[in-house]
């Protein structure tokens, strides 16, 4: 168990100005968040926003980097930088502003100019499309998705291949023999499944079909991409707590990659601050098991200053935080409010009931749909600037999100 306390014309010079990159980059995120912008767009070559700024190449790249990390941008070598998600800011001041006198449209490339040498395939055709995975990775989430995938190709007649990169158990395939397999069994099309695009994007991009690639939390680095967004839904749902009346939340996730669990541990603390609770952020990580689970909330519980409320990031955790619960005489809406995270139909919970559950819910099987939906709109283009996406989980509320007493919203 791990705890983590205007116009689409071309760029006019303005006046030099030298900004850092951190002050620039909040000027990049302040007109994104007032511009009618959406994700999926690209920006202007790096060239144009340093004469835009005023300001050296390296400056600007600096910049779109540090929005890189913070997901609100993502990269595709040899394509640009996109809007991954657009930001919401609460200051909109631009008094000594860098972008000061700008809007979203200058810096944003004009609408498309994304075209490539590939010919788009006749829509009559029956097709065969392959999604890459590692078996590391066979989890309920993904039956779900190939399953909303099949739902939208099966009609059509199309075939879908489910390959692994993993050809013998923790051997990752190298990009050489990865080549030739692409090679030897040639798809239409391609998904590919979570980090492999960042080790074999070139081997992909060089059969010159289209592929998209896909993962469970941000931000995505290439493009097209899409996101069922996890993070979303930990802000969110801490939000709902809040609103509920809770004042002191407490979240426990699932142990994962240190950068996942840095990525939630900062949405889960962004909605505390937003609501002015500056001194009560307490996040555990604990695997599904039920002494790991029984330990972390005795942790939170029987502390000096319990929370009222608990965001559960992971819903293979929801049976046993349910069941200790209860063994304590706790019931959740009355004695503490709880927000958990959910997969739609994930058969891990069958008999499961959660309908009194306030809960943040994501459909694997419609974001399968969408894959397949944008997937098989890719053969039909020859255009590449597609957008991204991120899938975000809807609002489910139930009975249990409530602060003790019913001071919260009803």
């Amino acid at each position: 168990m791990g705890s983590r306390s205007a116009s689409q014309g071309s760029p006019a010079a303005l006046p030099v100005i030298q900004p850092s990159a951190s002050i620039l980059a909040a000027g990049i995120t302040r007109l994104l968040s007032v511009g009618d912008v959406h994700a999926g767009r690209r920006l202007r070559p790096v060239r144009d926003l340093a004469i835009l700024f005023g300001v050296d190449k390296g400056k600007v790249c600096a910049a779109l980097d540090e929005l890189v990390e913070k997901g609100v941008l993502i990269k595709r070598h040899g394509s640009g930088t996109f809007i991954r998600s657009v930001p919401r800011i609460r200051d909109t001041d631009e008094t000594a502003s860098p972008v000061r006198g700008l809007v979203a449209a200058d810096i944003l490339a004009p609408l498309g100019d994304g075209t490539s040498r590939r010919k788009p395939l006749s829509g009559h055709r029956k097709l065969t499309f392959q999604l890459w995975t590692t078996p590391d990775e066979a989890m309920p989430v993904l039956a779900g998705i190939a399953s909303g995938i099949g739902d939208v190709l099966g009609p059509g007649g199309h075939l879908l291949q489910e390959k692994s990169t993993l050809p013998h158990p923790r051997l990752m395939q190298e990009p050489g023999d990865l080549a030739a397999r692409l090679s030897s069994e040639p798809a239409d099309g391609y998904l590919v499944f979570g980090q492999l695009e960042q080790f074999f994007e070139q081997q992909f991009e060089a059969t010159g079909k289209p592929w998209i690639s896909f993962g469970f939390s941000g931000p995505l680095r290439h493009h097209p991409g899409m996101i069922m967004d996890c993070l979303e839904a930990v802000q969110r749902g801490t939000q709902a707590l809040l609103e509920g009346g809770c004042r002191r939340v407490a979240m426990l996730g699932y142990p994962g990659r240190r950068k996942d669990m840095d990525f939630e541990v900062f949405q889960y603390s962004s909605a505390l601050r937003e609501a002015g609770v500056e001194n009560y952020h307490k996040a555990l990580f604990v695997k599904a098991e039920r002494a790991e689970v029984r330990h972390a909330l005795e942790e939170l519980l029987d502390s000096s200053t319990p929370p009222d409320g608990l965001y559960i990031a992971d819903d293979t955790l929801l049976p046993l935080v349910a069941s200790d619960l209860d063994r304590r005489g706790i019931v959740p809406g009355r004695d503490l409010g709880v927000v958990t995270y959910w997969n739609e139909g994930n058969p891990g919970f069958k008999g499961f009931d959660r309908v009194n559950w306030s809960r943040m819910e994501i459909s694997p099987r419609r974001f399968g749909q969408t894959l397949a939906r944008s997937l098989l709109a890719a053969t039909q283009s020859a255009v590449t600037g597609l957008a991204s996406y991120r899938i975000l989980a809807e609002w489910r509320p139930g009975s249990t999100h409530f602060a003790p007493g019913g001071t919260g919203k009803r």
